[in-house]
């Protein structure tokens, strides 16, 4: 009988913390849902020097452990040209995975990232965002709406890139939407960051960083596939381990932030699906949210985070997860009155845009 995704996830959640051994059919089937996951840099990582891997399933995890390593090359690349346009007039603060390859966190074997998140007073947000346009880096082309939207009522301006660089750049002067019910003031976030010895820029306190695990996994998106999120969550309270007070501090950090709803479900479903020891100990500071939440919660996360089957399309179910999960996270970013405007004009934009491609077979 085949293995099952969920059963398959479970070893993978396994593999990225030390070697499996496994029949080549079951390792490929892992690999394929590593590779959805975004977590087959982490789990060749970790099979590095596994002595039971298939030949087959060696060279499949040679060339993600290639892969990786070109990612956070370009990466070395990247900050060292961003370190350039920081002076010490404001701090310049990293957040996740540059962040994380700079602390030299252990979960940061084989992961990968994407784009550089960097964090500025909002008061100097202009300023940083200048000296990156003049230094080649070009905002993605938006329309006027999304423009004000990025400006007005996200935490955020639009996306970088460089012409021919392999990141993108996101500029925050914020961890949470101004539109949130979550919205909190930043300051404290660059009160206790951390100077990056031998580089210009600052990092988020250890409990700051699992806060915005946490928050980024549960309150921005649809949690469609964010497993790999869960994974940093795990890896940073892991780094967290032996640290006196950390978790009465975590605790408290969340309750003057306002963040105790998202860090009590990162901190669940670390534990549920990875083990995470440290999870506990926290968990049992927090007040746990009321049941009806939890029950939705344990039901929708796992069909809309976790992979599914790569030989099928996901199922129903699994699409009203997602769904429901990006229902939730519209109604967390915004208050009605704002939301029904803004998700009105973003459809009738997609029907528009959508009868103008079949304009042209209409006028042949």
């Amino acid at each position: 009988m085949s293995m099952s995704a969920r059963s398959a996830t479970r070893l993978l959640l396994q593999g990225i913390a030390g070697p499996l051994q496994l029949a080549e059919s079951d390792w490929e089937y892992v690999l394929r849902l590593a590779r959805m996951s975004g977590l087959h840099g982490r789990l060749a990582a970790a099979n590095k020097d596994n002595p039971a891997l298939p030949a087959p399933i060696r060279r499949h995890l040679l060339s993600a452990e290639r892969m990786c390593a070109f990612n956070q090359q370009m990466l070395k690349g990247e900050l060292s040209s961003l370190a350039e346009l920081c002076d010490g007039q404001f701090p310049v603060v990293l957040l996740k995975g540059s962040a994380y390859f700079l602390q030299g966190h252990a979960f940061t074997r084989g992961r990968f990232v994407s784009d550089v998140d960097l964090l500025v007073p909002r008061e100097h947000l202009r300023s940083m965002e200048q000296r990156l346009r003049s230094a080649g880096w070009k905002p993605a082309e938006l329309d006027p709406y999304d423009e004000r939207y990025y400006r007005d009522w996200s935490h955020e301006t639009p996306p970088m890139r460089f012409p021919g660089h392999f990141l993108e750049v996101d500029l925050h002067h914020a961890i949470t939407p101004v539109t949130t019910r979550l919205r909190f003031d930043p300051a404290p976030l660059f009160e206790t960051s951390q100077a990056l010895p031998g580089t210009p820029f600052r990092a988020l306190s250890l409990e700051d960083q699992v806060l915005h695990a946490c928050l980024h996994c549960f309150q921005d998106g649809d949690l469609s596939l964010r497993l790999r999120e869960v994974a940093d969550i795990d890896g940073l309270l892991q780094s967290a381990a032996g640290l006196h007070g950390f978790a009465e501090c975590l605790a408290d950090r969340a309750a003057r932030l306002g963040l105790q709803r998202p860090l009590w479900y990162g901190l669940h479903f670390a534990h549920a699906w990875m083990g995470t020891l440290q999870a506990q100990e926290v968990l049992a500071r927090l007040e746990a949210p009321p049941a009806v939440c939890r029950a939705a919660m344990e039901r929708l996360v796992p069909l809309a985070m976790l992979p599914s089957d790569p030989d099928f399309p996901p199922s129903a179910g699994v699409h009203l997860a997602r769904l429901a999960m990006l229902t939730r996270y519209h109604l967390q970013r915004m208050p009605l009155r704002m939301l029904l405007p803004h998700l009105a004009r973003k459809a009738g934009l997609r029907m528009r845009s959508r009868f103008a491609g079949h304009a042209p077979a209409q006028n042949a």
